[in-house]
């Protein structure tokens, strides 16, 4: 009988380690994965690098003063987009990331706040 108990004890332990390794770890390398596919996506299609490093160049490699007065205000703006959208990813996720990591503690504060009857 000791050992049918140590081993069901042994399987829910193993249970609950497999679900804090899940919740905690799984989870945040997910959320970073996400956060690098996303930088990768806006850096591909504003690319913030290419547009610092090429600031004073014209557009398509077109000579002309025309090319000049549109490619530095056009770059301006895919900077501002670019930093704005960087910026948001980080934002995002990381408030993700705080609200994934936390909702297993207010759960149980919750639970044990309904269970007490001090809701």
């Amino acid at each position: 009988m000791g050992i049918f108990l140590m081993s069901i004890f042994e399987e829910i332990l193993n249970d609950f380690y497999r679900f804090l390794k899940f919740w905690f770890i799984d989870a945040s390398k997910f959320f970073f994965n996400e956060y690098t596919k996303n930088s990768s996506i806006i850096e591909r299609k504003f690319s913030l690098r290419l547009n610092l490093k090429h600031f004073f160049e014209p557009l398509y490699g077109i000579r002309s003063i025309e090319a000049y007065f549109y490619a530095i205000p056009l770059r301006i703006i895919l900077i501002f987009i670019s930093i704005f959208l960087h910026l948001f990813n980080i934002f995002f996720v990381f408030l993700t990331l705080f609200l994934w990591m936390t909702l297993p503690f207010l759960l149980t504060w919750l639970i044990y706040k309904w269970t007490t009857g001090s809701i």
